[in-house]
């Protein structure tokens, strides 16, 4: 007999497979039509399949009465509710439900929320990894395009940034440059032609200018160089005087880009000291003045709101220089020239970041510059010594030609630096063994042995400008310094040849310059 008060529940095994279940431990339980008694604890429970095309298909009922006090809180309903998400268990499709009044198990009802895009989720937790798979795409596809926007947002700001800088440019231009008339513009004769451009002697309402013309092909070297010309403060007098710089369509209707100049009649340095020797003096003149031009172009100025940055030149060699009519020299071409502030580069069109190695005439080419091997991380010094190493060049090229160094002789023909190991037209390959690998540097002559002070301070200084260790050449202001103490020298020596080595006079002289080291130098206009 079954004892107190029993729970009765419907009954059935698909695999027919009954075992008399104790309830406790105590409670007997039997069937008999399909139902099962069970103690007053149990709950009745059931399972049932559902197809994905909605058949319902009982499994088992009853068996095995629910006494599960842990899971009895989810079994009070007196109907069979199924209130919890099918599991993974045969793909989802099973549904169990528990319920505590008799016979509440013969059937089921679902009550669980169901997504209205999911009506039947069977798999909760495939989804889920799913989801976070198609989560993480979605968010690296965000990221790519959020970079993508902002890449092309920035292209976007500076190229409008570098367009009103070009637009201020040219208004500025527009209130420096003098208001000319081009149509008065007349090329008379050609008179030089280099890698970007020809030279015009020319004539603007009747004064004799230089026109350097630039096809399209060089638009960009035309931009830059006008663009350097136009930088505020950058006036100097060894620096080539700008007029003014425009574009116009030609009679067969292609479009060149003018650069209108100051006219100077002895040409380049080159061609000066191809047909003209000079003295000590006249030599000092020539390379004091370069170097004074070239440390006003390394020098970053501010003269109240007006600022000027410092600009290497990257093309310094001898026929960039011009000779004015008083024996001093000016710098132009400044078609390869940037600006620099700090360790940013500036080249008007084209990107701050752009390639800075093997640039230049190659005969002059630094021996970083051959190697590729620049110091990108500190851009502006690294450039400053590439000039330096030119100035060196520049400086060999024109004492070679000074007179009062070659006493009782002619002084040499004029040679180019290197000409007489490379020839004329050395390439690169040539100029970066006998630069870079074998450290050549332009010889100096048998009468430059003679140690006076003179000679010998004139050969440190080139050796210092074309130093191997570009961190250890020569500053602009350094080496202008040094020409200016020459000149000082020969002032003061007049009577003696710098190549005369008279021991008193060489001790003399190295007195007097240990004295001009140390006080107030003398300004230099009187002696120029």
């Amino acid at each position: 007999a079954i004892q107190g008060e029993v729970r009765e529940c419907a009954f059935n095994d698909q695999q027919q497979q009954f075992e008399e279940q104790h309830a406790g431990g105590e409670w007997p339980v039997s069937r008999d039509n399909n139902t099962i008694l069970c103690s007053s604890g149990s709950r009745c429970y059931g399972l049932w399949e559902k197809t994905h095309d909605g058949d319902i298909r009982l499994v088992k009922q009853g068996e095995c009465c629910w006494t599960h006090t842990s899971d009895q809180q989810d079994c009070h309903d007196d109907r069979c509710v199924v209130t919890t998400t099918p599991s993974l268990i045969q793909n989802g499709t099973y549904r169990f439900c528990c319920c505590s009044s008799n016979m509440c198990n013969l059937n089921f009802t679902e009550n669980w929320v169901i997504s209205p895009t999911s009506p039947q989720p069977p798999y909760p937790k495939t989804l889920y990894k799913e989801e976070t798979i198609v989560i993480a795409m979605a968010s690296v596809f965000i990221v790519a395009v959020l970079i993508v926007a902002i890449f092309f947002g920035y292209r976007m700001l500076t190229g409008d940034r570098k367009q009103g800088l070009h637009n201020m440019d040219m208004m500025e231009a527009a209130a420096s440059e003098p208001s000319l008339d081009l149509d008065s513009l007349k090329l008379l004769e050609l008179i030089g032609r280099g890698r970007y451009g020809s030279v015009y002697k020319g004539s603007l309402d009747e004064r004799p200018v230089a026109v350097k013309v630039f096809s399209y092909a060089n638009r960009q070297n035309f931009v830059n160089e006008r663009a350097i010309y136009r930088t505020p403060l950058l006036e100097h007098d060894n620096i080539a005087r700008f007029i003014v710089g425009d574009e116009r369509l030609t009679s067969d209707g292609r479009m060149e880009y003018l650069l209108v100049m100051e006219y100077y009649p002895h040409g380049s340095l080159c061609r000066y000291l191809s047909v003209q020797a000079g003295d000590w003096v006249s030599c000092c003149r020539l390379a004091h003045s370069v170097t004074r031009g070239l440390a006003y172009l390394h020098t970053e100025l501010l003269r109240g709101d007006v600022y000027k940055p410092a600009v290497s030149h990257r093309d310094l060699n001898s026929r960039n220089v011009l000779v004015k009519n008083d024996g001093t020299c000016v710098i132009s071409d400044f078609g390869l020239s940037m600006k620099l502030t700090g360790n940013r580069l500036v080249r008007p069109g084209e990107e701050e970041n752009a390639a800075i190695s093997e640039v230049g005439t190659i005969r002059y080419m630094a021996p970083e510059v051959l190697e590729g091997a620049v110091n990108l991380r500190d851009c502006e010094s690294a450039l400053k010594q590439v000039d330096m190493y030119a100035l060196g060049l520049i400086y060999w090229e024109t004492f070679m030609r000074c007179t009062d160094l070659f006493p009782g002789e002619t002084a040499p023909e004029y040679q180019m630096a290197f000409q007489a190991e490379v020839g004329n037209h050395p390439s690169f390959e040539d100029m970066q063994v006998l630069v870079s690998r074998e450290k050549q540097r332009p010889k100096f002559p048998e009468a430059w042995k003679e140690n006076s002070l003179a000679v010998r301070s004139l050969k440190e200084t080139m050796e210092d400008c074309w130093d191997q260790d570009a961190e250890a050449r020569l500053t602009a202001q350094c080496a202008e310094e040094r020409m200016a103490e020459l000149l000082l020298i020969w002032d003061r020596n007049k009577s003696v040849s710098p190549t005369v080595n008279p021991m008193s006079t060489a001790v003399q002289n190295e007195r007097f310059v240990s004295v001009s080291l140390t006080q107030p130098r003398p300004q230099l206009a009187d002696v120029l």
